[in-house]
């Protein structure tokens, strides 16, 4: 037999061992680069190595700051990527923010049949108004805010003064305490004139299955919440809807002299398309927002809140003197203006 040649160029074991030291000593450095340059995901205090460790026995007064969203985690997480929206703010147009392809594709189709009609400013830009703050910064209203204004106004309800403007069939003593409707009743009285709408469809089945982004788009939801609303509930109870209200109308500056007044149901087209561009910016959330309803209740009492003068015209609308100028009206798109031929969102 043959020996094996100890001439070859294996290495021996105390050469091997040394590279191999060499190797972990270069992962660990280069480990200890990566860990400096990426912080990590867990932002918690106990577990972030930069901010000192809770003490349990701390006094009361001593709160910690809030940990941050998830949406700064997911940026880092995430960085440059084509599927996390990173906008430039400053060049958004109308369009652009509440642009998506389940809406392109049912704008294209009205536009084909002639029933909208998109003016260039809709695709560009042409306001130097800045965006609204994003949701993330609203502070809440408390139901006893949204009391203050029930009893300061008997009659107003979710769908603000004019009951005709309601999409379903509310009581008259529609105060915010107790709303509730009687959907028997509304199928006994209205079967023939209700059969063939896709609102009395949607009654069938769960509201909270049609809010399921597998049944509807977020367009649908939050341009057109008529078609998913039930009439459960109350204005007194509807906490989100009027905190986004609130914090969207508290941004937009009056007039005292103004040539043209805004109705809460044109105020609340503008700010259901805040709204809806808030699902981009903040996809998190996205759930959360798609719950929220808007309606013209929901605007008066968010004005209500700032003090404005509300003054119910012979109509049943409410009209504010809002500045045409401010980042909301110029911003983010009405879709009723758009429409011909009688569409309406």
């Amino acid at each position: 037999m043959t020996q094996p040649s100890t001439s070859d160029n294996r290495l021996s074991s105390a050469e091997r061992a040394v590279i191999s030291d060499k190797l972990a000593e270069g992962n660990a450095d280069l480990s200890s680069t990566l860990a400096d340059s990426k912080q990590p995901a867990i932002v918690h205090p106990n577990f972030d190595p930069s901010q000192s460790p809770l003490d349990p026995a701390r006094p009361l007064s001593d709160i910690p700051e809030p940990a941050r969203r998830l949406n700064g985690q997911l940026r880092r997480l995430y960085g440059n990527s084509a599927r996390f929206y990173q906008p430039n703010e400053d060049s958004l147009s109308k369009w652009e923010l509440v642009a998506s392809e389940a809406l392109a594709e049912h704008l294209s189709l009205l536009n084909a049949a002639k029933l909208v009609e998109f003016p260039d400013n809709f695709y560009q830009n042409h306001s130097e108004q800045p965006l609204l703050s994003p949701l993330s910064d609203m502070t809440l209203l408390d139901m006893s805010d949204i009391q203050q204004a029930i009893r300061a106004h008997p009659k107003l309800n979710r769908y603000g003064f004019a009951l005709a403007d309601s999409p379903v069939k509310i009581n008259k003593n529609d105060g915010g305490s107790n709303n509730n409707v009687s959907n028997n009743d509304f199928n006994k009285k209205d079967t023939k004139a209700s059969s063939a709408s896709l609102r009395a469809l949607t009654k069938r089945y769960n509201p909270d299955e049609l809010l399921n982004s597998l049944y509807a788009d977020d367009w649908q939801v939050i341009l057109q919440p008529q078609q998913f609303e039930t009439g459960e509930g109350s204005l007194a109870t509807d906490i989100m809807a009027c905190s986004v209200a609130l914090h969207a109308l508290k941004q937009c500056s009056t007039r005292k002299t103004i040539n043209h007044s805004y109705s809460a149901a044109q105020i609340c087209q503008h700010v259901r398309s805040y709204l809806l561009s808030q699902l981009d910016l903040e996809p998190a959330q996205r759930y959360q927002y798609r719950q929220v309803r808007l309606f013209a209740g929901h605007i008066i009492v968010a004005a209500y809140h700032l003090g404005w003068d509300i003054q119910v015209s012979h109509d049943g609308q409410c009209y504010f003197n809002l500045s045409s100028r401010n980042g909301l009206l110029t911003r983010y798109p009405n879709m009723q203006d758009y429409d011909i031929n009688g569409w309406s969102s």
